[in-house]
């Protein structure tokens, strides 16, 4: 039987991760484009190839967090002919091995849905990441005081994230707000406008809040925070992973911005 051999691929190999991005999960192909001319770093790519075909892949996206290095793992995937054998374990241990050598701290991912958690807890994944979610009316917002943002326990990525997520997001018809001095992503839905992500500067939340209600109709609000509101339910969202043996985790940690 041919051996499976795990590493990191060359720009030769791009198409053939975008062939099993594109058969693994329901994206755009314009999005993947997107995905794999702003994100793509084969340095931080993980493969498995079986012969010259690739049957499984991951990607790390450098990021900080609480000032230490950082990355957020998305993207994981295997070919249908070769799931359930073990692959996908070994690669992400590959990779998390590898991302510890370079100096990342902690490993972040968003599960693709609920039955992923209990997956990701086999590689020590923790569920210390959490979210708040909050309804506002239009004239709830309207009288909202000024907040600040703290930067606390947030997964931060950089700005050419962000404007990676614009362009992405945008095939999917998401909306945007941004400035020097705040952002904001978020979905209509008929009456009603979520906004899954923003952050702002000192003095810049009620701006950022009118440059929605600006660039939308709608009267019901849903905000997806790292509990800057009091009236806010609480949800689990995503996982992280110390990469070095007794390292401190908080437990109320924010990711922010994810991939569909």
């Amino acid at each position: 039987m041919m051996e499976i051999n795990f590493c990191k691929p060359d720009s030769s190999d791009i198409k053939s991760l975008k062939k099993l991005w594109l058969s693994s999960f329901d994206e755009e192909p314009k999005a993947v484009d997107l995905f794999f001319d702003k994100c793509f770093n084969a340095k931080q790519t993980y493969i498995a190839k079986y012969g010259e075909k690739i049957i499984s892949a991951l990607y790390l996206i450098s990021a900080s967090f609480n000032g230490q290095k950082a990355h957020y793992l998305c993207g994981a995937s295997t070919h249908k002919d070769f799931r359930k054998q073990g692959i996908m374990s070994k690669l992400i241990k590959y990779a998390l091995e590898d991302s510890a050598k370079s100096g990342d701290k902690y490993s972040f991912l968003f599960p693709a849905n609920d039955n992923l958690y209990n997956y990701y807890q086999n590689f020590g994944y923790r569920e210390n990441c959490i979210a708040y979610i909050s309804d506002f009316s239009r004239n709830d917002l309207l009288s909202l005081q000024e907040l600040n943002f703290s930067e606390n326990n947030i997964l931060k990525q950089g700005n050419d994230f962000k404007n990676f997520a614009v362009e992405y997001y945008s095939t999917y018809n998401i909306k945007n707000v941004k400035s020097k001095n705040y952002f904001a992503l978020f979905e209509e839905n008929e009456n009603t406008a979520e906004v899954f992500y923003f952050d702002f500067k000192e003095n810049n939340f009620k701006n950022m809040v009118n440059d929605i209600l600006q660039n939308t109709k709608a009267e019901h609000f849903i905000f997806t925070h790292n509990r800057l509101f009091n009236n806010a339910q609480k949800i689990r969202y995503g996982m992280v992973k110390p990469l070095k043996s007794g390292q401190a985790v908080p437990t109320d940690i924010y990711i922010g911005i994810t991939l569909n």
